[in-house]
């Protein structure tokens, strides 16, 4: 045996054998679905290749809270009809799918939205059930949202037995995933339902109340896991460790729960702490890891995230301030924690749940998952075994990959380029950013009105222009890596180069909306215009536009394209409007 391969079997055994050592508990993936949409198509879904990862469990999107009818409330409750027959055909669908994860020896935690209810319920109970205010979440948009009154008799009893009513219907299943601060009514025609949390101190209590009944009902009476996802907006559950304390101090542990935090002081974004909420209290907890974020690409193009969750981000060594999503101007504090290895010291880190897909709306769609690949492989097997380093774990990934030691290297310049090319680019280092400027397959240009008229104020513009240029910079050498990358897998060549030049184009129009946009702030505040450099700045932008769209047309492993509309494809506040705002204002110059 040669002396190369002779130390991959050494290294792979004694990985393995670490592995066995120290594993974190509970190593989950999880495929959350656009709502609304058809279901992922992706090889996450299937449990042996979950199992031949290291998985040890999936949180699965199958809705299991609407699969069951309130037989064991009252008999009859839902007659029949269609809201009966959907929900009993829902929940065969599941009984097949369960069976495939168990057979495959992963244990499955549904993504649970609890106090949804159908129509029946609400029909018959709605003056008891139904609380003050508005829901709170995306949900609220549908006029089938619901706002629980949680300190109801009747609707703690209704909570009951849906969760008696899940584990009755479902016996073999393994524990559930609570969300609480979104509700997606969507993909669930014949239920109503809402967040039964209130807003403010008020929601302190509820979910004291909500987690004791699902502590005894879950993890106590069925002897089931409980997931409880501290996800909620703005400066509670999830990012304030006082308010993290008040809930959880007054919970008792238990075995069977334990508590999933996302791994930054927000949602998944750059400019963002690391989450102080994370390696505190008395309770078990995993960490969430997006691997393809919506705010950045989705996967159509390269984008590391794993050494950030692990390590830290570079930015990380500064101190951020929360919310606004800017440097303070100091270091961090010496020895507080950047990325999920810096908890490991406490007893409270049990596991990851790593996002494989899911996150935000609509596209880019993928149509290769070579960096949704990377960030849950290196993620999921850092948890395996925490005692390897990410520089260990990502050269494991590339011989996965079958890469040789030079385009090995490639690769991972590709990777690490890609963590600092990305936020240079999305975000600025200046001032405060609003980080859903561009989300999904969406670019914004009114939220950026405020942040802008702050450069100009402050005269920042040609710092951030310049920091543009940069990511502009670092995007072009990810191409040429790219270009000079080779493997024996045509297909992984190609969506390699392929999301490159995806990225690099990417880029490149964001530094022209950039111009365009400080050229809208000073046309606001009544600053002289130098209407031919606007008249470059969009002529670049629409051959860009056309560049990409060539490169869509070149390969099927290109990922779908942006549009030039805000989020949601709402024209106003758009990109795209701003151009033509433009284009007109040029036409009558």
């Amino acid at each position: 045996m040669c002396k190369k391969y002779l130390f991959t079997f050494l290294f792979l055994f004694s990985v393995q054998h670490l592995i066995a050592q120290n594993s974190l508990p509970y190593i989950l993936d999880m495929v959350h679905n656009n709502p609304g949409e058809k279901p992922y198509v992706t090889k996450y879904n299937d449990p042996d290749f979950l199992k031949s990862q290291g998985f040890t469990g999936a949180v699965t999107h199958w809705h299991i809270n609407c699969a069951i009818t309130y037989d064991n409330y009252r008999k009859n409750l839902l007659p029949q009809g269609e809201e009966r027959e959907w929900i009993e055909s829902r929940a065969a669908d599941i009984d097949r799918k369960l069976a495939e994860f168990h057979r495959a020896g992963i244990a499955v935690y549904p993504f649970t939205d609890f106090i949804v209810f159908p129509r029946s319920v609400w029909k018959e109970y709605g003056g008891e059930i139904t609380g003050q205010g508005a829901v709170v979440g995306t949900g609220g948009s549908d006029e089938r949202a619901r706002k629980p009154d949680l300190q109801s008799k009747r609707t703690q009893e209704l909570l009951v037995a849906q969760i008696d009513g899940i584990f009755r219907r479902f016996p073999q299943l393994d524990g559930l995933t609570l969300r609480f601060g979104e509700t997606y009514l969507h993909d669930t025609p014949y239920h109503m339902g809402g967040s039964p949390i209130r807003v403010g101190e008020a929601g302190i209590e509820d979910h004291i109340l909500l987690l004791n009944i699902l502590r005894e009902e879950i993890c106590v009476k069925h002897n089931k896991k409980l997931f409880y996802r501290t996800w909620d907006f703005g400066y509670n559950f999830h990012t304030n460790p006082q308010y993290y304390l008040a809930v959880t101090e007054r919970v008792e542990p238990h075995p069977n729960l334990i508590f999933s935090v996302k791994y930054q002081q927000d949602d998944y974004h750059r400019m963002t702490p690391f989450n102080p909420t994370l390696g505190i209290g008395r309770h078990q907890q995993i960490v969430e890891s997006q691997s393809r974020m919506e705010a950045y690409g989705k996967g159509a193009h390269p984008y590391y995230t794993a050494k950030g969750v692990i390590e830290g981000w570079p930015e990380t060594r500064y101190e951020i301030e929360f919310g606004r999503h800017c440097f303070t101007g100091r270091l961090n504090e010496a020895g507080a924690p950047r990325g999920i290895r810096d908890i490991l010291s406490g007893d409270q880190l049990q596991g990851v749940m790593t996002w494989s897909n899911g996150g935000g709306w609509q596209g880019p769609y993928i149509t290769h998952e070579i960096w949704t690949d990377l960030n849950t492989y290196v993620v999921s097997h850092w948890a395996q075994n925490p005692a390897c380093t990410e520089e260990e774990l990502f050269r494991a990934f590339t011989d996965s990959l079958g890469l040789d030691d030079f385009n090995a290297d490639l690769f991972r310049q590709i990777a690490l380029l890609s963590v600092e090319g990305v936020r240079k680019g999305h975000c600025n280092s200046y001032t405060w950013n609003d980080v859903w400027w561009t989300r999904d397959e969406f670019f914004s240009a009114v939220a950026n009105a405020p942040i802008v008229n702050d450069m100009l104020k402050n005269n920042l513009q040609d710092k951030v222009l310049a920091e543009k240029r940069e990511a502009v910079a670092i995007w072009q050498q990810i191409e040429a890596l790219s270009q000079q990358f080779c493997c024996t897998d045509a297909d992984l060549q190609e969506a390699v180069r392929v999301s490159c030049t995806y990225g690099r184009i990417k880029y490149q129009l964001i530094e022209q909306m950039w111009r365009l946009m400080l050229e809208e702030g000073r046309y606001r505040l009544g600053q002289p215009m130098d209407m031919k450099t606007v008249a470059e700045v969009i002529n670049r932008y629409d051959g860009l536009w056309q560049e990409w769209r060539a490169l869509k047309l070149s390969s099927r492993w290109c990922a779908t394209l942006y549009t030039d509309m805000a989020f949601r494809n709402q024209k106003k506040g758009s990109i795209g409007e701003l151009v033509d705002a433009w284009r007109e204002r040029i036409s009558k110059d």
